[in-house]
């Protein structure tokens, strides 16, 4: 898990601080990008649950597209790290593209990954590409990973106004709920599946832990 090496308490947080414990809410330093890929799913999940049908309920639909693609760009990343370590740990250990510092590099980096949906795709399945997984990649969730690419490319379309096309759009709100939902917990299923599969395996003489 990548630390930010700050100390200090957060000044906002501290302006309101917890009195009752039936009024707390905690943010945890050891939360990592898979955590908060999982935090957006559900924040996402608890937005929908409020939709009835309203004309308000428009208002939603894109600070619910905002998180879900938050979720998506995140689990992308942490299968990527986590691939990456598989392939250091069992194939290629001295592969210097596979080190932390280089995919972390990558990753960050806008002109390579950033917040690239596609990208992070292709290069997440690089990587499970390269090691021996039993299974094909679910043609569905790649399918709605370049969806939501497509729809949002920049990272910011469902954020600010001006990038989305310049028309009145409908959709069936539920249908949309239910087919994010599914495809996100499809994929954190892939990342669970290859990882098992690796660690019921044999190990490398050197443990080393996970890196």
């Amino acid at each position: 898990m990548r630390k930010s090496g700050k100390t200090e308490p957060t000044a906002l947080f501290a302006k309101v601080p917890g009195k009752e414990y039936h009024r707390l809410i905690f943010r945890y330093p050891y939360q990592g990008d898979s955590m908060l890929a999982m935090s957006y799913h559900e924040a996402a999940k608890r937005l929908a649950n409020s939709y009835r049908g309203q004309p308000i309920d428009d208002t939603m639909l894109l600070p619910f597209l905002t998180l879900y693609r938050q979720a998506f760009e995140l689990r992308l990343k942490e299968m990527i790290r986590s691939f990456a370590s598989l392939r250091r740990r069992f194939e290629e250990p001295d592969n210097p593209v596979l080190q932390p510092k280089a995919i972390e590099k990558r990753i960050r980096n806008s002109r390579i990954l950033g917040h690239n949906l596609e990208a992070l795709l292709n290069e997440m399945l690089e990587h499970a590409n390269s090691l021996e997984s039993v299974e094909d990649f679910p043609e569905s969730t790649r399918e709605l990973v370049v969806l939501l690419h497509e729809a949002d490319s920049s990272g910011t379309a469902f954020r600010y106004s001006g990038e989305l096309p310049d028309i009145q759009e409908s959709l069936d709100f539920p249908d949309l709920v239910a087919l994010l939902d599914a495809e996100f917990t499809m994929l954190g299923g892939v990342e669970d599946a290859l990882t098992e599969m690796y660690a019921a395996g044999p190990q490398p003489e050197d443990e080393g832990g996970w890196c």
